[in-house]
């Protein structure tokens, strides 16, 4: 069966919309068009649906002269569509607004020791702290009636469609998802993902809607435990079941250490922040500041544990890279923090163990602005949706 009318119509209304967003307040109807292939009279209603519906609004012409009449800029309204993300992870939970433009409306952090916490008391927290950061946004956008399109939570762990399946750190297994979510109802979740995943989707698409980061990575994400976001073309690789990316617990020593999975010599007993900590000789809440700064004092067993902890990575990003063919990998959370002192024997490792690395190497760097990632990337998966299907918000009643 061929694709009605109004799937056509649906299809072209998100491009134009995308249009608009990569390029926003420089781009005109013509060059809509142009660019899409779409005829003009089709692009200027489509955007006057989109402005009639206060999803995008027109800027003042450029001022450059030309032959005939300048086209009128269009740019995503500021302050009218509102993301929410949220996050819950071994040391913090957080809450991020933000806008169809990208811009962070509200963001807040509440930090603690949420291992082994009750669910449904942490649940509560997220739910009250997120609430207070939609008011927040919903109190600085200069729109009146702000379009509220959801909210997305990131889980450090094992996240089905129908149950968070394990999070170790937190010591959280089997939760049916509509029990987990249910204080969450007021701020109507509509994604749950694994951190990691979240904040590869924000590296991969930094503003919403818009994928102009690298088109294809590893996202390596880590505080207390390890993981990954594959990104492959700029889509999600998640796998059957949405559990990709669990780097954390490759095996790369047999020998090694117990993990908190109970498996033995997973890459999470050397890099997670407490086995490091351990392996360095210090407190158990030592920093990853901390950690580098010991080593940088002279202290062997900081260093030694960072060399490990980086010959660890190493090896468990080499067996991905050489599974699936990844050019780039770009290191977040605490790995971040201490991955100039990683780098070196990540890189050695790679360059031993990934077959094609004497003709295409991995590129191996560090995250930009690694906070706050995965709570962006919830944000902007909730936005996305409304990119994707932009036609039942323009029916949204004043």
């Amino acid at each position: 069966m061929g694709a009605s009318l109004e799937d056509v119509r649906a299809a072209n209304l998100s491009l134009v919309l995308r249009h608009i967003l990569v390029q926003p307040g420089t781009i005109s109807r013509a060059a809509i068009a142009t660019q899409a292939g779409i005829t003009r009279a089709t692009v200027s209603r489509l955007a006057d649906e989109l402005v009639s519906a206060g999803l995008v609004h027109e800027l003042a012409p450029s001022s450059e002269t030309g032959r005939g009449r300048p086209g009128i800029p269009l740019g995503p309204r500021p302050g009218m569509a509102i993301g929410l993300g949220l996050e819950i992870n071994i040391s913090y939970i957080s809450a991020c607004a933000i806008d169809l433009t990208g811009e962070v409306l509200s963001l807040k952090t509440i930090h603690g020791d949420f291992a082994g916490t009750k669910p449904d008391a942490v649940m509560a927290d997220v739910a009250e702290l997120g609430g207070r950061v939609l008011a927040a946004a919903q109190a600085k956008s200069p729109v009146d009636n702000p379009l509220f399109v959801g909210s997305g939570l990131a889980l450090p762990g094992l996240v089905s469609s129908d149950a968070l399946m394990l999070a170790p750190n937190l010591g959280w297994r089997d939760l049916p998802m509509a029990s987990l979510l249910g204080p969450l109802t007021p701020l109507d979740p509509v994604v749950v993902a694994n951190e990691a995943d979240l904040a590869a989707f924000a590296v991969a698409n930094p503003r919403p809607g818009v994928p102009n980061g690298p088109a294809s990575f590893i996202y390596v994400s880590g505080e207390v435990g390890i993981g990954a976001g594959i990104i492959i073309n700029h889509n999600p690789l998640s796998g059957a079941h949405g559990w990709s990316g669990e780097i954390g617990h490759i095996c790369v020593d047999p020998a090694g250490p117990t993990c908190s999975c109970g498996a033995s010599g997973c890459l999470e007993a050397y890099l997670g922040l407490r086995a490091l900590a351990s392996n360095a000789g210090m407190p158990e809440g030592s920093t990853a500041d901390e950690i580098v700064e010991a080593a940088h004092r002279g202290s062997l067993r900081a260093q030694a544990a960072i060399a490990d902890g980086g010959a660890a990575l190493g090896r468990a990003l080499a067996a991905v890279v050489n599974t699936v063919d990844i050019p780039e990998i770009i290191l977040g959370g605490i790995v971040a923090s201490i991955g100039d002192d990683l780098l070196p024997a990540v890189r050695d490792e790679l360059r031993a163990r990934v077959l094609q690395s004497a003709w295409s190497n991995p590129e191996v760097r560090i995250a930009g602005n690694p906070a706050n990632l995965a709570v962006i990337g919830a944000a902007h998966r909730t936005l996305e949706r409304l990119v994707v299907d932009p036609i039942i918000w323009t029916a949204r009643p004043d």
